[in-house]
């Protein structure tokens, strides 16, 4: 018997053995005139659950108030491992707010490596890498095949919505 089998298999088992990036961490974004929702991400793969509180689209489908599930490309899960990596959830400030009544809104919510955190944003003063995190987030789950669900999530980031405006 080959002496090196136990070896690469130990290996194999070390290389495929993905640390897990967070405990928990989910998102949830809201504009005036496009679309409030939450979306959760599952530390253990590749599949996120969403709530859309409500969309522009509304009037085309009724999408508000609705769950959904969907999965992550590889690309996308490990641009968001990057984010997560790389982002200083730690050094970033609780709130980043200006008095606007409208515009956009996001908040970060984080559990890792001993850290929970949850970071709101009304600013255009935010961290650069909070708001390109945000916008990474925002296009991907546009990208997303939406399958609804009657099941449902907790976001832990989940924010007053700002009403839609009245057409």
């Amino acid at each position: 018997m080959d002496n090196r089998i136990p070896y690469l298999l130990l290996l194999f088992l070390l290389l495929n053995c993905k640390k897990q990036e967070y405990d928990e961490f989910d998102f949830s974004y809201g504009n005036t005139f496009e679309t409030d929702f939450s979306i959760k991400f599952n530390s253990n793969n590749d599949s996120v659950f969403i709530r859309e509180n409500w969309s522009s689209n509304d009037f085309k489908a009724p999408v508000g108030k609705t769950n959904y599930i969907s999965q992550l490309s590889n690309l996308q899960k490990k641009e968001l491992d990057s984010f997560i990596n790389t982002v200083s959830f730690k050094s970033l400030d609780t709130l980043y707010f200006e008095d606007y009544s409208d515009g956009e809104y996001f908040s970060f919510f984080i559990k890792k490596d001993g850290l929970t955190k949850n970071i709101k944003v009304h600013s255009h003063s935010a961290p650069k890498s909070l708001t390109d995190f945000a916008d990474w987030i925002y296009r991907t789950k546009k990208s997303l095949r939406l399958i609804e669900t009657q099941q449902q999530f907790e976001f832990k980031s989940e924010i007053s919505e700002l009403e839609p405006p009245a057409l």
